[in-house]
This record gives structure tokens, C-alpha cells and sequence, in this order.
């Protein structure tokens, strides 16, 4: 029920700037990141990771998630592939070709969607035939290394090719 102003969601600031460079991503992208953490910590799979599921005060750059509604308890069991209710831009490889998937690789792999749409200001893939393929389309030539390598990773078609969460907090471009 919070909207603090001046607030939009992240979608929306994203879509507003014509670019958001490294260094601002960055700083957002570590409270997503955190937000997940905290959840799962908690025992909630939030199952909604993406950028209309964030508060962000234009001002501070503090970010919120919101939108509990599709979560559910953490389960180290993984969940059944048709109750993941993300956007379909969001959807991870394994949603698409596997009964079963886990939260923390969905995460991953939602976050990194996440990262890539806030530099480039659109999804990496444009149907579920590019998600499965999962080969990413660097647009400018200007980003950097750290960048490209930690996108890769989190946008890796295997699951068990994703760092954890904490690898990602870890992860050379994070810090």
C-alpha cells in the first residue's frame, strides 16, 4: 500500500532516462539484489522479480520491492514450472523446457534481466525461442568487461551455471 513520493517504479524511471549508466545501475542493482537476499533469508520466493516490482525515490535512488502477491515459501525442493507467474520477459530457460524449477537461479536469472533492461533500456530476449537460446545481445560497445562478464553469468541457459546470490554480490562488478 506504500507509494512514497516522489516514487515511480523502476520500469518507468528506466523508461524516462535515455540512459542509466553503469555507476547508477550499479547502486540500484545492489539493493535489488539485497531485497532478494533478504527474502529468501526469510523464507520467501517473491516469483515476480522485475522492474514494475520496484519503488524507486527519483531522489535517493532508494529502492522498494513490492508486490508480494505472487510469492510463496522458500522451498530447497524447487517449484512446478507452470506456477512460475513472472513477466514473460523475466521467464528463465528452465521454466520453459523443464517441469521443475528452483528460486535462487529464477532469481539470478531475473536479476540479470533486470541489469541488462536498465543499461540498455530493453529485454535481452524478445520471445521464449531467445530465451531458451539464451544468447545475449550486447548493444553498446561501451560497457564494460565486468559488466558483460557478470550478465553472462547471471543469463547462463544452465541453472547450475548461475552464481548463487551471494556469488552475484561478490561478483568484481558489484563491488
Amino acid at each position: 500500500m506504500e507509494f512514497p513520493e516522489p516514487c515511480m517504479s523502476l520500469r518507468d524511471y528506466i523508461v524516462r532516462k535515455p540512459v542509466l549508466y553503469e555507476p547508477t545501475a550499479q547502486f540500484i542493482m545492489r539493493q535489488a539484489l539485497l531485497a532478494v537476499q533478504v527474502c529468501i533469508k526469510h523464507g520467501v520466493f517473491h516469483n515476480g522479480i522485475h522492474a514494475q516490482n520496484f519503488l524507486l525515490n527519483e531522489r535517493t535512488l532508494e529502492l522498494k520491492l513490492i508486490d508480494f502477491g505472487c510469492g510463496q515459501l522458500f522451498s530447497s525442493d524447487g517449484y512446478e514450472s507452470k506456477t512460475y507467474v513472472g513477466l514473460p520477459y523475466y521467464y528463465p530457460p528452465e521454466v520453459l523446457t523443464e517441469p521443475r524449477f528452483h528460486a535462487i537461479p529464477a532469481n539470478v536469472w531475473a536479476l540479470g534481466v533486470l541489469l541488462y533492461t536498465m543499461v540498455h533500456v530493453s529485454h535481452p530476449f524478445a520471445n521464449w525461442k531467445e530465451i531458451r537460446r539464451a544468447k545475449i545481445p550486447f548493444l553498446y560497445y561501451h560497457l564494460s568487461n565486468k559488466y558483460r562478464d557478470l550478465i553472462c553469468q547471471c543469463l547462463a541457459r544452465d541453472p547450475t551455471k548461475r552464481p548463487t546470490l551471494e556469488q552475484m554480490s561478490q561478483h568484481k562488478w558489484m563491488r
